[in-house]
């Protein structure tokens, strides 16, 4: 889906404009000689109009068709249904308190509905090493995967993730409370999906529509650099926990990033799927020109990329040689939220420095 349906045609409104002005001109040579006879009328000029036709702009119902898990999206009234991973799911009214239990689901709530809205969160949204929120959520009730803390709150809905337990979902739903179980992936396309089923949810269309297309556009502005830079370099996401080389494959959220970035995924070229583990055998087969390191500094980020840059065995991949080991925030890169522009943003800083030599601090609307 492009969020480009959703502008108002304004390339119609200036061509119109443009034509009545062309019509008012008097850019023909004069005439040569006098008539004879005069004209019984002569126009003096072409009438500017007075009001130029307001384009039509187009219903929201139809920004949301196609929309995975909206029913249907020309009611824009209440109740109405959306279907959850968990299958169908009324919400009776206009959510005034909600709960989105996931890191990336409550980084999507706060785009879209007022902070006051957001009554409960967890653990992990608060703790800044992992969430991008964590400034503006510390004064909100933390809840837990307990349904008993959820229920406190009294939320009129709860959304939540694929990895919520099944069982917390049905206890939920036992008391009443509209519980909506979605997806959450990293293409473009899922990230726009969630947004707009959000603001369905929440009964925020209009700002759905508005932010899908902003995130949308921030996308595009990237890929529109990172698409055409050439060489593209082969790129290794690499972390070590428990003495364990971890990498991110096809079909991961730091794949996504690397390819929006403009790079090549060495760990999916070497046919690796998901985040796998592997070994300094792997990392040299994979022969990676660059290596970025999404683990925080309090996990030993540093030491471990002194480890690689000092291991003679790895002397010879061109990522080591270079010196092209980076240390990045790992929550632009690993939440499944919006978030991971930002995280392609700044890889594309590691490996295309001439064509992004600023770093990127513009950050993301908040719902008012």
């Amino acid at each position: 889906m492009t969020m480009r349906q959703f502008r108002f045609p304004v390339i119609l409104l200036a061509m119109l404009t443009a034509l009545a002005l062309a019509a008012c001109s008097s850019d023909s040579p004069a005439p040569t000689a006098v008539p004879t006879v005069a004209p019984t009328a002569v126009p003096t000029a072409v009438p500017i109009p007075t009001t130029v036709p307001t384009p039509t702009p187009v219903p929201v119902s139809e920004s949301f068709k196609g929309v995975r898990g909206i029913i249907d999206p020309t009611n824009l009234d209440w109740p109405r249904e959306v279907e959850g991973l968990n299958g169908l799911v009324s919400i009776p009214a206009k959510p005034e308190r909600i709960i989105t239990a996931s890191v990336g689901h409550d980084e999507m709530a706060l785009a879209l509905v007022p902070l006051d809205q957001l009554v409960g969160v967890g653990s992990s949204t608060k703790n800044a090493t992992y969430s991008n929120v964590a400034s503006l959520v510390q004064d909100i009730a933390e809840i837990s995967r307990d349904p008993e803390t959820i229920v406190a709150q009294a939320p009129d809905v709860v959304v939540t993730s694929p990895f919520f337990p099944a069982e917390a979902i049905e206890a939920l739903s036992k008391t009443g409370i509209p519980v909506v179980q979605t997806e959450l992936k990293h293409d473009p396309e899922a990230r726009i999906n969630s947004i707009l089923l959000m603001g369905y949810i929440f009964g925020e269309e209009e700002r759905a529509i508005e932010f899908a297309t902003e995130v949308s556009d921030r996308h595009e502005s990237l890929i529109a650099v990172t698409g055409k830079a050439e060489p593209k370099p082969k790129v290794l996401a690499l972390t070590q926990y428990s003495d364990k080389l971890w990498t991110a494959g096809g079909n991961s959220t730091e794949g996504g990033v690397i390819t929006a970035a403009g790079g090549i995924n060495a760990a999916e070229e070497a046919g690796i799927e998901g985040n796998q583990t592997t070994s300094l055998e792997g990392v040299i087969a994979m022969n990676p020109d660059v290596i970025f390191i999404a683990q925080p500094l309090e996990f030993g980020a540093e030491e471990f990329r002194q480890e690689l840059l000092s291991n003679e065995a790895l002397a010879e991949i061109p990522a080591i040689k270079n010196n092209q080991v980076h240390i990045v925030e790992g929550k632009h890169f690993t939440t499944l939220s919006y978030w991971n522009i930002r995280g392609a943003e700044d890889l594309a800083r590691i490996l295309w420095p001439e064509q992004f030599p600023e770093p990127s601090n513009t950050p993301f609307s908040l719902a008012e």
